[in-house]
């Protein structure tokens, strides 16, 4: 975890002398892919990876779905889940804060998932960019609720 945080201050670091391409950065109409690694807490530690596709209606409310992979067993995909998103660029800066929930299915514990948090997203381009987000997940009956974090790339499309 501190490997995480680490990574996003330098990353917000970084970008601290880039201040006028925030508005072109962030658009309407905006479709990208995302690949991330992934931590969940369940009843034992998950760490994999997952790919998701995203698409911002407005500037600042996008819809997305994701899927993510924790183990090699079973079925392929572990769950899918959809994604509403409230984002909020930072003025100037090529950095915005977004809050995000989540519903879906996982086939690993055969239950329905739901889930809220934020997170925050540094733009080098409109095409390439870096996100990292927290949220917390409420489980079907209440067993296994616990901690999802995502650090990952966005690729526009």
């Amino acid at each position: 975890m501190k490997k995480l945080f680490s990574l996003f201050a330098v990353a917000l670091a970084l970008s601290a002398g880039s201040t006028s391409r925030a508005e072109s950065l962030f658009t309407e109409n905006e479709v990208s892919l995302i690949g991330f690694a992934n931590y969940t807490d369940k009843t034992d530690d998950y760490w994999g990876g997952g790919i998701g596709l995203t698409y911002f209606l407005t500037r600042n409310v996008g819809i997305g779905a994701s899927t993510t992979w924790t183990d090699f067993k079973g079925a392929f995909f572990d769950n899918v889940s959809g994604e509403g998103y409230l984002r909020l660029p930072l003025g100037d800066a090529p950095l915005a804060i977004y809050g995000i929930g989540s519903a879906g299915y996982t086939w690993e514990f055969n239950n329905w998932f739901f889930g809220a948090g934020a997170g925050a997203e540094l733009r080098f381009s409109k095409q390439f960019g870096v996100f990292s987000d927290i949220q917390w997940l409420f489980n079907e009956g209440g067993d296994n609720d616990g901690v999802g974090v995502r650090i990952g790339i966005r690729l526009g499309m």
